[in-house]
């Protein structure tokens, strides 16, 4: 919102009001699609495809929708998150239709509202949160690392909450820069998230994310996943997003990395 203007910069507001208008007018809609391939962290087995789909109005990120093909073609779950209350903290559904899985974030007027089902009979578990800046929440993690990418890469240690709907808790994180690298020859940085105090009976494994330096895009993620095996756990997963597709990824019917309507 902008400052009530002095009567003598009437002509400047209006101006500037015409201005603001006709650019919002004309802020075209995006779509953009990439890939994820998502491999067991301890034996590198392929087990999925991440297809993503983001839809933008201009540069602002509206929703994101997840599309999870595993190793028959098959879709195995689905996420659609969107970002109207949060940059960081995404209102998200996701499903795993197999195990009758369901986790997410709900949001109405001032309450939030993390929610987890374990199978289709389950009765659905919720826990109310508040918004604790900076915080984030599932693929807000993302946007909230782009928002710290400075910070990170000048050595400086960010402190944030984790609302973590699949463990029905809130938890305190720190992310820092623990390296660099090349990923598909070009240079990167790597963060690493760990728990910031030590939590009786509540363990989570550190989480190593693989930036560009340059562009900022997420290049590769290692840590616990959101898929779950032939037990109905989640397990530890390499995530790497690479622009060409794996062979195992494509022999195992993996969607084109491109939109929909460009394919």
């Amino acid at each position: 919102m902008h400052d009530k203007p002095l009567l003598p910069a009437l002509a400047f507001v209006i101006g500037t009001a015409t201005l603001t208008v006709t650019s919002t007018a004309i802020a075209a809609d995006e779509t953009r699609c990439f890939n994820g391939y998502g491999y067991t962290l301890d034996s590198n087995e392929y087990r999925y495809t991440e297809h993503h789909e983001q839809h933008f109005t201009g540069d602002t990120l509206r929703s994101w929708d997840v599309t999870y093909v595993g190793r028959t073609g098959d879709t195995i779950a689905t996420k659609h998150l969107a970002f109207k209350a949060s940059d960081t903290v995404p209102t998200y559904r996701l499903e795993i239709p197999a195990d009758g899985y369901v986790e997410g974030i709900r949001h109405s007027g001032n309450r939030w509202t993390m929610f987890r089902r374990e199978s289709a009979d389950a009765k659905e578990q919720t826990k109310d949160f508040t918004i604790e800046p900076p915080m984030a929440a599932d693929s807000g993690f993302d946007r909230l690392v782009r928002q710290q990418f400075d910070k990170l890469t000048a050595g400086k240690t960010v402190p944030f909450k984790f609302a973590a709907a699949g463990r029905q808790a809130v938890i305190d994180l720190r992310a820092r820069q623990t390296g660099t690298t090349t990923f598909e020859g070009k240079p990167a940085v790597v963060f690493t998230a760990e728990l910031d105090m030590f939590l009786v009976n509540f363990f989570v494994d550190s989480l190593k994310l693989t930036y560009d330096a340059d562009s900022k895009r997420l290049l590769e993620y290692r840590g616990i996943g959101n898929m779950h095996d032939e037990n109905g756990k989640v397990y530890p997963v390499r995530v790497s997003y690479t622009r060409d597709m794996p062979d195992e990824a494509r022999q195992a019917g993996a969607p084109a990395a491109t939109c929909a309507a460009a394919s």
